[in-house]
């Protein structure tokens, strides 16, 4: 029997790899394209939820980035990942057969603020999301449709992530999340609110000497067992790639090595 044409890139469309697990993605060319938060996420969610076991949904999946980390780099999911923008869903379902990911994970189109018309209520051990990042009226909104969504708070906002990460966990399940350092405060008190208890806090450094950029957090549903701050996560030292070594050791070697 012949192998499986496997699916590729289009004209508008690159063919990406990421992680040491040869996770690859389809991304538009000139469209939102993924980070290195979403690397940071999966590897804090894998770590920082080791209590949690079971089924996964990732809020705001995009190209499938970390839904792809969480089961190809750290042996977790299954996972659904949730997109509402048909065409990125498209390219994320195409993905899935590049990453033989069929049994794994899970393409659902749909709005997340609509939640109750896409999953059952407390049905996930753990929530993930690196969600759009910039409040709706600050800065310009970019003119392409697809960067504003994934990076603009304009088809969703963080009250509106941690609803629907409420509803989705099952008693005791974790959600975690990768927003700016400036943010922090107001995610921590909307986690709260929801009884979404921040369990643990990181911040992410770019340099020793520099400020945070961003912060990592991770809440369980309806139990409150304190909170933890870790350690610094710096971004750039002295491993391959200027990364430091703890960042390079979760990349690809030849990504590491890029200039």
């Amino acid at each position: 029997m012949p192998e499986p044409t496997l699916p590729e890139p289009g004209p508008d469309e690159t063919l990406d790899s990421i992680g040491t697990a040869g996770v690859r993605v389809l991304q538009r060319r000139t469209g939102y394209r993924f980070t290195l938060d979403a690397v940071l996420l999966a590897h804090f969610a894998a770590t920082e939820g080791t209590g949690a076991s079971g089924r996964m949904l990732e809020l705001g999946a995009g190209s499938g980035v970390v839904s792809f980390l969480l089961v190809k780099q750290f042996g977790l999911g299954p996972v659904d990942a949730l997109e509402i923008q048909p065409a990125v869903h498209a390219r994320l379902t195409r993905s899935v057969a590049l990453n033989a990911c069929e049994t794994q994970v899970t393409p659902l189109l749909g709005d997340l603020r609509r939640i109750r018309e896409h999953v059952s209520g407390g049905e996930y051990a753990h929530v993930v999301s690196n969600p759009p990042f910039r409040l709706a009226d600050a800065g310009v909104r970019s003119p392409d449709d697809e960067r504003a969504v994934s990076k603009s708070e304009v088809a969703c906002d963080a009250p509106a992530i941690i609803a629907a990460a409420r509803y989705a966990l099952m008693p005791g399940g974790g959600v975690s999340l990768v927003y700016p350092a400036a943010r922090a405060a107001e995610v921590l008190g909307l986690l709260s609110q929801a009884k979404l208890h921040p369990t643990v806090l990181r911040f992410v450094h770019a340099r020793v000497d520099a400020l945070a950029t961003r912060f990592l957090v991770h809440a369980l549903r309806d139990r409150d067992r304190g909170l933890a701050v870790r350690p610094p996560l710096i971004v750039h030292g002295e491993a391959p790639g200027g990364y430091s070594a703890e960042v390079a050791a979760l990349m690809d070697p030849p990504l590491a090595q890029r200039p």
